[in-house]
């Protein structure tokens, strides 16, 4: 579920809703060109730096110079160093080593790619600009530019069939200054609202299991009433997408304020379009489908491989940067190698064996998360001798000893006296502070109560209750992989003995409790019982949806077989591979094997020598040949022998059996978990269809309250969601309910 303002939630359950709104961007980047483009030796100072300029590179460094009205003085500018023989300069991108009163400047940039179109160029000058320049491509083209005003500068002018792009400098804003290049981008960015977008639809899946591959489809229309994108038109926008560049999707709802919140849709890759005279559609894509390698370099290890690094083999074998990999994968391990499959499928079989889900977010990037709700457990800095501080989250009563605490002990005979011997105090208590606070309130340590979950988890809210005494201040601090998360402040106006917290802790695995002062002086904190609230503060309500549900239910299981593989050794060397090959000498060649196997060796028929293995794995062989011509390879090798064990979770006692088969699955505790996360989603069987009013907060595999005329309190899994924009939100619903 995305964050959204609590005057968002309310608007969008009222029966008349304000106005929606879209608004989608991409950038027109000639990709190659970009990639491979070099910038030309020419006349720069001594500390230019040309090696960013074509990435992401800012204007965040500039050496303060005595250029006519640059140097500032605020602090935001750097002293220029004298020349060095280090080069240990800041990333000032490219300047010019004479002022343009001197010389024109010019600076050209070798594309490194067969001759090319591409529509438009952006360069970012900073503040002080070129007023007059030209655009010279290989071919002869010149585009003249007069009178700028802009330090980004943008332009749709096509350069065609180029090899190169030489810019030539006449004037700048400042007449006796140097012309600065901070970036330079092969392209620009398209950006359309409500008044071009005719529809659009935005559909998400994901499988709450792991039991396939998610999957998102973006499609938009857009007006093209001026032929703009017409194919046929040499200057229209369309002749330059390519398959793979990025699309940015927003989604905005005008408040009853009359402020646009707007909300991310999702950052996907173009991947076909199409126009006539009155529309263009295109279509974009999640980046799973581009995923298609096979991934073969799957390794049998005795001592076992974390989950976590085997994602990161994975991802680095697709080439991939940006993801996020639960820390929980660090602690499971599997002995076993990943199979031949494609990257996307090889990263899907991970989530699934950590009970995980992987999925494309909103920003662009993969993510694998833990999909259960985690045990946790509670510990604290120092307790009292009659201390249970692991008990405060069963929820039971809990029993109070008297203390000589101020105001604290009562005569209603609900008290207990503490025994001699403090080793003999074993009533039901929760946490009590070892430390009692001072005449202030306030504690020479403060007691830290300290709750870890075995996985990261979103909460909305949380339940503390107190003893007679209670404190006066606390702060609530959350963490995820040792990074702080949330920081919280409980003033004395929000606690009581039964203080609930109104607010949403985002995805953490540790929640420390420091309690800094108490409401009666020389007391002890005394904290009886801990919950955290809900996952969910959604209700999808019959006001939301347009149309009536339609439930589906699903054939009964009768129990889940998870087996666990595990690999033993062979006895028997095999002929792996025997190929006859056409080879020169320093030719290196790789050949694959279709069960996992090892122990391999190489030999040409009839040959001594002439071929060695350079690497392998339990899939291929990568071998160097030493000769020239023809032979017969052979390749030999020992194949596992993998045995099966199974764990097993009985639902009914009848209906269909289910093996669920992960390669992956190593360890019986591992298995055992699987079968019973997987029982746990077949134990409903129950999923919903329903047509909705639309609301782009929704993600896939949200869990939310579904109104229900028989239940009020059922909890559903949104597995599937679709968001329509046609100058007003609509969706569509697949859910499958949680529990039994």
């Amino acid at each position: 579920m995305q964050k959204v303002s609590k005057t968002y939630k309310e608007s969008m359950k009222s029966s008349l809703r304000e106005r929606a709104y879209i608004m989608i961007s991409f950038g027109l980047l000639n990709q190659e060109a970009q990639a491979k483009a070099k910038v030309e030796q020419g006349d720069f100072t001594y500390y230019s730096n040309s090696a960013n300029i074509l990435s992401e590179k800012t204007d965040d460094t500039i050496y303060a110079t005595l250029e006519e009205n640059f140097t500032k003085v605020d602090g935001t500018m750097f002293f220029l160093p004298r020349q060095n023989a280090s080069n240990a300069y800041l990333d000032t991108g490219i300047i010019s080593d004479k002022l343009l009163t001197q010389a024109q400047f010019e600076l050209t940039i070798n594309l490194n790619v067969p001759a090319t179109d591409f529509k438009g160029i952006t360069i970012n000058f900073g503040e002080n600009y070129p007023v007059n320049f030209d655009l010279v491509s290989s071919s002869g083209q010149v585009v003249e530019f007069r009178n700028n005003t802009e330090g980004l500068f943008s332009t749709e002018e096509v350069l065609t069939n180029t090899t190169s792009v030489k810019l030539v400098v006449y004037s700048m804003k400042n007449p006796h200054s140097r012309v600065r290049i901070y970036s330079i981008r092969f392209g620009y960015g398209l950006v359309y609202y409500n008044d071009s977008v005719m529809a659009s639809s935005l559909e998400s899946y994901v499988s709450p299991i792991g039991a396939d591959v998610p999957q998102i489809d973006f499609s938009v229309q857009l007006k093209n009433y001026d032929h703009y994108f017409n194919v046929d038109n040499p200057k229209s926008a369309i002749n330059f997408l390519e398959t793979g560049q990025e699309m940015e999707i927003y989604y905005g709802y005008q408040l009853p304020t009359g402020e646009v919140e707007w909300i991310r849709g999702n950052r996907l890759l173009c991947s076909e379009w199409e126009s006539d005279d009155y529309t263009a559609t295109i279509r974009c894509q999640d980046v799973f489908r581009s995923m298609d390698a096979e991934f073969y370099r799957g390794l049998y290890r005795s001592a076992g491989k974390s989950y976590y690094d085997l994602a990161l083999e994975v991802l680095a074998d697709a080439g991939l940067t940006d993801y996020y990999i639960d820390p929980q994968l660090k602690n499971l391990k599997s002995k076993n190698p990943i199979p031949r499959v494609q990257h996307k499928e090889a990263l899907q079989i991970i989530a699934n064996a950590c009970r995980c889900v992987l999925s494309q977010t909103r920003m662009g990037g993969i993510q694998i998360k833990s999909n259960f709700i985690p045990e946790a457990a509670a510990s604290a800095n120092a307790e009292a001798t009659y201390s249970n501080v692991e008990k405060i989250m069963d929820g039971t009563a809990k029993d109070e000893y008297a203390t000589f605490a101020q105001n604290y002990t009562t005569a209603d005979g609900k008290m207990f006296f503490l025994p001699r011997n403090f080793g003999n105090a074993t009533l039901n208590t929760g946490f009590v502070s070892a430390v009692q606070s001072k005449a202030d309130g306030t504690f020479t340590t403060n007691p830290v109560v300290t709750l870890t979950q075995e996985v990261a988890c979103m909460y909305y809210g949380v339940k503390l209750v107190f003893g007679h005494s209670i404190p006066a201040a606390f702060t609530i601090r959350t963490y995820n992989d040792g990074t702080l998360v949330t920081k919280y402040e409980v003033g004395a106006d929000e606690i009581s003995k039964n203080t609930v917290i109104h607010t949403d802790f985002d995805d953490f695995d540790v929640m420390k409790i420091e309690f800094t002062k108490t409401a009666e002086p020389y007391s002890r904190i005394v904290l009886n019982n801990f919950s955290f609230g809900d996952i969910t503060d959604f209700t999808m309500t019959r006001t939301d949806m347009t149309s009536s549900p339609k439930a589906i239910k699903q054939e009964l299981v009768k129990e889940i077989i998870v087996p666990c593989y595990s690999y033993q050794t062979g006895n028997q060397q095999e002929n792996l591979v025997s190929e006859e090959v056409t080879v020169a000498a320093g030719d290196v060649e790789t050949f694959f094997v279709g069960e996992p196997s090892y122990g391999f060796s190489a030999a040409l028929e009839n040959q001594s020598g002439g071929v060695s293995i350079l690497e392998s794995g339990n899939y291929y062989i990568t071998v160097k040949f030493t000769v020239t011509g023809t032979y017969r390879l052979e390749i030999s090798g020992y194949r596992y022998k993998i045995v099966e064990r199974y764990a097993t979770k009985t639902l009914n006692n009848r209906g269909k059996t289910i093996k669920w088969e992960n390669p992956l699955i190593s360890d019986m505790g591992m298995a055992q978990d699987l079968a019973d996360w997987l029982g746990d989603y077949y134990q409903s069987g129950i999923e919903y269809e329903y047509d909705t009013r639309g609301n782009p907060e929704i993600d896939v595999n949200d869990i939310v309250y579904q109104e229900n005329e028989f239940q009020s309190d059922m909890k559903v899994n949104i597995y599937r969601h679709t968001i329509i924009f046609n100058q007003s939100f609509a969706g569509k619903v697949t859910a499958r309910r949680t529990g039994g």
